[in-house]
């Protein structure tokens, strides 16, 4: 096995918990708005039956191969050939939406905090530090997770300062043109919810795998509250024109003021936004990394890190020239091509195995 480190269920759920929401957060409600308007606060509960989904999907897979990845149990399931070609996209996505991630989180920085600087320089120093993060295996990525994911969600706390500002009529009246465009809106968020699918390159790490379902399920409620929460401060405070922004939280955020006095908080919050991608990248990172060795048969995948890390960046530039694209691509294509490769594609897999597995038992 190329990776010899054990996480336990925990930390695993710390791990994911950002490697969700990190860049989710700030976008995702100007994205589903445009379509659920003042029933947003629907969505990421509609969206979330797809996380729930692609965990169970890929806990009853680690059953049937347990201390397998997708890229081993592929092959055992599809032959060698298509196998390896299913393998391909699972890595080769992972490899892109990386640079995806990579690139959401340069242009935030560039365009709303560090104006001068550019993008360029945030993406190779995350990219740094989170292959530094890789290099030394899941471990330390678990317990980088205690600690950034930890900070990431206290920091959400201070949105409670914004309750005296809150006005609940913007939520009204409900459902005002019916439950389809609810429903819109929740597609958005399953691109992000079918995510939970790198617990495939989890569960086989697990120091206590029996706890692996119960915990992927407890993520995955986790990150439902968490949107369910954003999305709802950021309908009460900005309405309906929470839409015409590129990040409406770091907007109700810049709003906080306590007393009179204490204001500045979005520092705060970037602060803790930037772990909490640096786990995310680094997540991902380690899942494209683990894959591509696994793939091409490697005795390890820590040699490849930082090349990758390269691709990566080169990737996060590839074809989308600035940041109005990202939004266009993150509200029409994204939602499709994740569900498909994360969610459908291993369903698939699945009902292939079990299939599989009753026939050899007939026989």
């Amino acid at each position: 096995m190329l990776e010899k480190g054990q996480i336990s269920p925990s930390q695993m759920e710390l791990m994911i918990i950002p490697s969700i929401i990190a860049t989710g957060v700030l976008t995702i409600p100007s994205l589903a708005g445009k379509f659920a308007l003042h029933d947003i606060w629907m969505t990421p509960i509609l969206g979330s039956l797809t996380g729930f989904i692609t965990v169970y999907t890929t806990w009853k897979l680690h059953q049937l191969f347990p201390k397998m990845t997708p890229v081993q149990y592929a092959e055992k399931i599809l032959g060698k050939v298509l196998g390896w070609i299913f393998s391909f996209i699972i890595v080769f996505f992972y490899i892109h939406n990386t640079g995806l991630v990579i690139r959401q989180y340069s242009d935030f920085i560039s365009g709303n905090v560090m104006l001068q600087t550019p993008t360029i320089i945030f993406s190779i120093t995350i990219m740094f530090v989170s292959a530094l993060a890789v290099r030394g295996g899941i471990e330390v990525i678990a317990r980088s997770s205690v600690i950034a994911t930890t900070l990431f969600l206290i920091t959400s706390v201070t949105l409670v300062f914004l309750l005296k500002d809150i006005d609940i009529t913007y939520m009204l009246p409900i459902l005002e043109n019916g439950f389809i465009p609810v429903l819109k809106g929740s597609f958005i968020y399953n691109s992000w919810f079918s995510e939970f699918f790198l617990l495939a390159f989890l569960f086989p790490f697990l120091n206590h795998p029996e706890k692996g379902l119960r915990s992927g399920m407890k993520a995955s409620l986790y990150v439902m509250l968490l949107l369910l929460t954003f999305s709802f401060f950021v309908l009460t405070m900005l309405g309906e024109s929470m839409v015409n922004q590129f990040y409406p939280v770091y907007s109700i955020v810049r709003g906080i003021k306590v007393l009179g006095f204490f204001e500045n908080f979005e520092v705060i919050i970037t602060a803790s936004w930037v772990l909490g991608n640096f786990i995310k990248i680094s997540v991902f990172l380690y899942v494209a990394s683990l894959g591509l060795a696994q793939l091409f048969k490697l005795s390890d995948y820590r040699f490849i890190v930082f090349p990758l890390s390269l691709l990566i960046v080169f990737f996060s530039y590839l074809g989308i020239p600035n940041i109005v694209n990202l939004i266009d691509y993150m509200a029409t294509v994204q939602p499709f091509y994740f569900v498909i490769t994360q969610t459908i594609l291993p369903l698939f897999l699945l009902a292939l195995a079990v299939v599989r597995g009753k026939r050899r038992k007939k026989v």
